[in-house]
């Protein structure tokens, strides 16, 4: 499985290597964005981590249940988040 995703990324690769060059000031502000896109998904995930811990000591299984629902809420809002800046800056390269 993992030679298949690497040959996968042959192409990408490929085509990364002959982009090489200094990049236009669009092309750095998408590289600003993907960056902000992975502060954004670790900012959900860490909430949502915290959000677990609290549930894993829930007094009781309907608070367990609605932290945990709530910390999935906050990852999902995070990578929804994270995934439409990563959009818009693949829009830019």
């Amino acid at each position: 499985m993992k030679k298949i995703a690497i040959l996968a990324a042959l192409p990408a690769a490929a085509l990364a290597l002959s982009a090489c060059g200094e990049d236009s000031a669009v092309e750095e502000q998408g590289d600003m964005l993907e960056e902000r896109a992975d502060a954004v998904e670790d900012y959900g995930d860490d909430q949502a981590a915290a959000l677990e811990e609290q549930a894993d000591e829930a007094p009781t299984d309907a608070q367990e249940d609605a932290l945990n629902a709530r910390a999935e809420e906050i990852d999902d809002i995070g990578d929804e988040r994270a995934d439409a800046l990563n959009e818009r800056a693949d829009e830019m390269e």
